[in-house]
């Protein structure tokens, strides 16, 4: 089990720094194994990849959709997982805009279902805070788009700039935004 946890973990890293063109023979390099040992944990590349990126979803979707029932809570949550890992970062957004052309188009199915039923989440969030008050009477499409664009654009800073740690201000940033959204000013 070692192995093939080592075969994933790189094929992982190659994927974000290369996208699909990396080879089994880099793989195998970096595990420290002949090829042919991959073939007994996986049938072929796209197989591979295909773990790979399953794997990574439950952790990127389940963990972070865990306690989905506050806005801070799920803002922190998705920044929280890509903790700086600039690995992540280039992961997820090789895989969403150049997906694979090899891949299962009902693995990226199952991606962009699970995003939207995040977005629903934070637009339900949205939506019940509105309802009682607590956030200015706004489009809910708007905040949640807002929302989202502010956590996605602190992550593509990261690629971006390279801050030595931006993970120290992200309860300041989430302070910003809650005080803009909301009616009541205190935080």
């Amino acid at each position: 089990m070692e192995t093939k946890r080592k075969i994933m973990s790189s094929a992982f890293e190659l994927f974000s720094k290369q996208g699909s063109s990396f080879s089994l023979n880099e793989v195998a390099e970096a595990v420290g194994i002949k090829k042919a040992s991959i073939y007994s944990h996986f049938e072929n590349k796209e197989m591979l990849i295909h773990k790979v990126i399953e794997n990574e979803m439950e952790k990127y979707f389940f963990e972070i959709n865990q306690e989905n029932d506050d806005l801070k809570r799920i803002f922190l949550g998705i920044l929280d997982y890509f903790n700086n890992s600039q690995t992540k970062l280039l992961f997820w957004k090789r895989l969403l805009l150049f997906p694979p052309e090899s891949i299962d188009p009902e693995l990226l199915e199952r991606i962009h279902l699970m995003s939207k039923e995040r977005y629903d989440v934070v637009r339900k969030l949205i939506s019940n805070g509105i309802e009682a008050g607590i956030i200015k009477k706004a489009s809910e499409e708007e905040i949640s788009l807002m929302f989202f664009s502010l956590i996605h654009g602190l992550l593509s800073s990261v690629l971006i700039y390279h801050p030595k740690d931006i993970k120290q201000h992200f309860d300041n940033i989430w302070h910003n935004f809650w005080y803009s959204i909301t009616k009541d000013k205190d935080l």
